[in-house]
């Protein structure tokens, strides 16, 4: 159940969630019914745990069977606004965002740049995003509006090449860095006009693919602009919590070995409890990790690679 003093927002990669029979990225990757089911099972059991209001979901291929889950599970409100790749009508590939909320979801768009942004610029073009990026207006009980973005940035596998044994590793490397700094990037000029125009509570969620810190293309998302009362600032949820629950900040993913932070939740300075304008303020953060640092096959044989993140914020009003 939802306590209407505190709001729990979560950000959620669900790792190739495609219902049989379809499949992701081979004919052979399908799920059985069983593991499918079992899939969803794993699935519920964070969110029973998380207990969260509103969720970004990455990588998801069956849209109309997640809207029917997340609506079965206590989340009635949906939004997604891209459409997975699909060949030979069951092949799924280029994973799509979502959003799930037991709030009503007033309205929802994809979020696009204005491309007149570059004219100061000279002769240069921004790409398209990998993945469309979904905004969503939300209406709370007491705080009224809240924007919430949901996104998953460019991977930092190499870009793919149409001659794959010619090409520059280097190149390759470098073309998807670029790619992810120009999505974060457009990102952030797209959340400022909108700010600017239509100031709210705004956040930010999803599966950044790096670190945010100063030396990634993705700290472009939380550099501050300006101190105008229409300038958004976003700030990194963990580095606003009132009182960490957490010493150390745990890992969202691990590659191989290497653990890294890629689930991000980004909030506005109404979120900030030292901001003139703070309407609340983060009071706990949630990483979902056991079946990452500690799995058994039986109970996370189907999890997600990624932990489930949450932060609960408490409203002041």
């Amino acid at each position: 159940m939802s306590n209407k003093n505190h709001i729990i927002f979560a950000t959620a990669n669900l790792l190739n969630f495609v219902a049989p029979p379809g499949a992701y990225y081979d004919f052979e990757n399908i799920y059985s019914l069983d593991d499918w089911q079992d899939k969803l099972t794993w699935t519920k059991s964070q969110f029973d745990q998380l207990n969260p209001d509103i969720i970004g979901l990455q990588e998801v291929f069956s849209i109309e069977e997640t809207q029917t889950f997340f609506a079965e599970i206590g989340y009635e409100h949906f939004a997604c606004v891209d459409t997975p790749h699909i060949e030979g009508d069951y092949i799924y590939s280029r994973p799509v965002v979502a959003v799930a909320s037991r709030f009503p979801i007033e309205s929802f768009e994809t979020v696009t740049f204005d491309r007149d942004t570059l004219n100061a610029f000279g002769d240069i073009d921004a790409p398209p995003f990998s993945r469309k990026p979904v905004r969503a207006t939300i209406i709370h009980p007491i705080i009224g509006h809240i924007c919430v973005y949901v996104t998953h940035l460019k991977s930092q596998r190499p870009a793919d090449s149409e001659t794959p044994e010619q090409a520059s590793r280097p190149i390759a490397r470098w073309l998807s860095t670029q790619q992810r700094g120009w999505e974060a990037a457009m990102l952030r000029d797209a959340m400022q006009k909108h700010y600017a125009n239509n100031p709210m509570p705004t956040l930010l969620m999803g599966d950044m693919n790096q670190a945010i810190n100063q030396t990634s293309v993705n700290n472009v998302l939380v550099e501050q602009y300006g101190d105008s009362v229409t300038d958004l600032r976003l700030c990194d949820g963990w580095e606003l919590q009132v009182a960490p629950s957490l010493e150390s900040r745990p890992a969202t993913h691990y590659h191989f070995a290497k653990a890294n932070v890629l689930d991000y939740i980004l909030l506005s300075q109404e979120f900030d409890a030292h901001a003139d304008v703070s309407i609340a303020e983060v009071t706990n953060y949630q990483v979902l990790d056991a079946h990452l640092i500690n799995p058994s096959f039986e109970r996370d044989k189907n999890a997600s690679d990624h932990a489930f993140v949450a932060l609960t914020v408490e409203i002041k009003l």
